[in-house]
């Protein structure tokens, strides 16, 4: 397991990876109980408001664990406290079960599992770092700690998107990176977190639960909302490869990076909903490469009619349709839009050796 955080300058590419953020109406969320009722279960969804981020948390008698706390230092407080309070009643049961007073408080929030390094899901940590490790893939790790990132990413939320409270964000280095398969083994619950290499951006992960067959998808999962296009990587042949791993996983319930979460068969509908879009895509640029459409030409004729009522369809379509043309013409990457994506990891299924905290 790399341990090391490289600092790196920023390239052009990063300036603008935030995808989805506040162009949306609301940046809220709502704490929704999954596999089991409040109080009752290891694992929560805090379900973004009107396409808002996702956000998870784990509760155990070691401690919680959160997934990607959104977008600001303050809503990153909030869920630490819903992640506490959550704690908080399970460690109360937990002990009423046995017949017995605890003896101690309930353990805090220990790691923070982050899914991408981009601010939608990670700007939150902040709240956290008194007690938890933050923990990422090594791509996105590189990206999580480097400052300029991280102030190119803030500049964009207060002036493009007037997000309050930037000035309160400070930078949360993770303290653990990965590749691969790294595996939390905790009494109750054992979470799997797989590195898929490039897809929406550099280091996408996905969390996976296999006892309680969730899946954290993160950004590489987002039914509803054409992919946010500025500092794409050119990776979507990597993406559709991620996608059809992820429908091999056993999985009862899918939470997305943003939209609602799906339960039974409508779950695995969301893995193929995304990976449909992208061989749509795919196939449709290609179609136009083999006709000797230029690069504008594509942008401006291409129309996938099945997926108009997308968010930001009509916004983003063109700059999609640009990525793709120049990842299937095999052109020079241009730094300013993204750069080739890296391979698919291998040997994802064996975990890394892990020592518990």
């Amino acid at each position: 397991m790399n341990v090391a955080i490289e600092h790196r300058r920023l390239t052009a590419r990063i300036v603008a990876v935030l995808a989805l953020l506040c162009a949306l109406p609301s940046c809220d969320y709502v704490v929704k109980p999954i596999k089991g009722v409040e109080g009752r279960t290891h694992v929560y969804a805090a379900v973004g408001a009107k396409g808002a981020p996702n956000a998870g948390i784990i509760v155990t008698s070691l401690g919680a664990i959160v997934i990607d706390p959104p977008l600001t230092p303050d809503l990153g407080n909030r869920l630490n406290n819903d992640a506490l309070s959550r704690s908080r009643t399970f460690w109360d049961e937990f002990h009423k079960n046995r017949q017995e007073q605890p003896h101690t408080l309930a353990p805090p929030v220990l790691y923070v599992l982050n899914t991408t390094y981009r601010a939608s899901h990670t700007f939150g940590n902040q709240a956290f770092s008194a007690t938890a490790d933050v923990i990422t893939s090594d791509r996105a790790g590189k990206n999580l700690a480097d400052i300029n990132t991280n102030r190119k990413m803030r500049q964009v939320l207060q002036t493009q998107f007037q997000v309050p409270g930037m000035e309160k964000h400070a930078i949360t280095e993770p303290v653990i990176t990965f590749e691969g398969t790294l595996t939390l083994h905790t009494p109750e619950v054992e979470i799997k977190m797989i590195s898929l290499g490039d897809c929406m951006g550099e280091g996408d992960t996905a969390i996976y639960l296999p006892q309680h067959k969730v899946l954290f998808a993160g950004d590489v999962v987002i039914p509803g909302f054409m992919p946010y296009p500025e500092g794409r990587t050119l990776s979507t042949s990597n993406w559709i490869k991620a996608l059809q791993y992820l429908k091999t996983l056993d999985l009862d319930v899918v939470v997305p990076g943003h939209g609602e979460v799906r339960e039974g068969k409508e779950a695995k509908a969301l893995i193929e909903g995304q990976l449909l879009f992208l061989q749509t895509l795919r196939a449709e640029v290609n179609r136009a490469i083999s006709a000797g459409k230029t690069e504008e030409q594509a942008a401006k004729e291409i129309k996938l009619p099945a997926y108009a009522t997308w968010i930001k369809y009509d916004a983003w379509l063109g700059d999609n349709v640009r990525l793709v043309f120049k990842e299937l013409s095999g052109a020079t990457a241009d730094k300013s839009v993204g750069g080739t994506g890296g391979p698919f990891p291998h040997g994802i299924a064996n975990p890394d050796a892990f020592t518990d905290k």
